[in-house]
């Protein structure tokens, strides 16, 4: 087939429903050159490998595979990107969903586009099962790799985590291990793995609003309930993990410039820190005076 093989990868976890609608909009692409991976950190009951076996006669290049224990959310995901054997890869959580032409137009975009890293669908936010909001998504589409990383560090999202990427990048990455108490959540640690991301090639975002990358962000993410934890732990995490990304940011960033040493990286890490602190709060201050100020029943926009 002339088409690229393209590999996808569904982590997943004692979600059975949730897996069944992800595989169903696997079904539905246009791209039908696809091999798809679920690697299932070790589910109690039989309930996965039932769905997945439910698909292999509309997904034929898929595979269910069970870990004996269950690896950690990052570990399962590098499982799956080092046995990747395509020019192109992406991820999708078991929760979530990709517009029928996602694939097809991202591939279009990588293979038009021979400097970008990685090309990205339009992240629409799901606040219930109904709810949907179109979000402003990253693209860098700079050339200087300098600038995409600043870019990157001030101000963005992670959306780009579940767009296309080229294997071979992603290969030579590695997730960086965060410090206490971040070590194993996905969504801290897929920041500093984008970075180097950004640093190897251009972001791009498909210009049609239909490719969309489709996140139901009201799912327990982290398979743990967090009721019962009090107020100041969530905050003291918090703020462990804006110091920590943004440490391992100015690392990077100053890596681009020559900087390997820790002590030249620090004026770096303070610009880095200053700046993206100004931007969170103004942004807390808009958020604040729309919630404030938006008339009663008036629609999202």
């Amino acid at each position: 087939m002339d088409l690229p093989l393209v590999t996808i990868g569904i982590p997943t976890y004692n979600r059975p429903t949730l897996l069944r609608r992800a595989l169903e909009c696997i079904a539905t692409q246009d791209y039908p050159n696809l091999e798809v991976t679920v690697a299932d950190n070790c589910s109690q009951g039989p309930e996965n490998a039932a769905v997945v076996a439910a698909f292999r006669h509309r997904i034929k290049g898929i595979r269910y595979v069970c870990h004996a224990t269950n690896i950690g959310a990052a570990s399962n995901l590098l499982y799956m990107l080092d046995r990747a054997n395509s020019p192109y890869i992406m991820w999708l959580a078991d929760d979530d969903e990709i517009s029928p032409n996602f694939v097809s137009s991202l591939v279009g975009l990588l293979e038009a586009n021979p400097d970008a890293a990685c090309a990205a669908g339009n992240w629409v936010k799901m606040h219930n099962e109904s709810d949907r909001e179109l979000m402003p998504t990253t693209q860098l589409p700079q050339k200087s790799a300098w600038v995409r990383a600043m870019k990157f560090a001030w101000w963005s999202d992670d959306a780009f985590f579940y767009g296309l990427h080229r294997t071979h990048i992603l290969q030579r990455l590695r997730f960086c291990r965060f410090w206490w108490p971040n070590q194993e959540m996905v969504a801290d640690v897929s920041y500093v793995f984008l970075m180097d991301v950004v640093l190897a090639g251009r972001v791009l975002l498909s210009p049609d609003s239909s490719v969309q990358f489709i996140n139901h962000c009201y799912t327990e993410k982290n398979y743990v309930s967090i009721r019962g934890k009090n107020l100041f732990n969530a905050l003291l995490k918090h703020f462990i993990r804006r110091i920590n990304v943004h440490f391992l940011y100015a690392k990077r960033i100053a890596a681009v410039l020559g900087w390997h040493m820790v002590l030249p990286s620090l004026p770096v890490f303070a610009i880095v820190l200053a700046v993206e602190f100004a931007l969170k709060l103004r942004s807390g201050f808009a958020y604040l005076g729309k919630r404030l100020f938006r008339p009663s029943g008036s629609p999202k926009t």
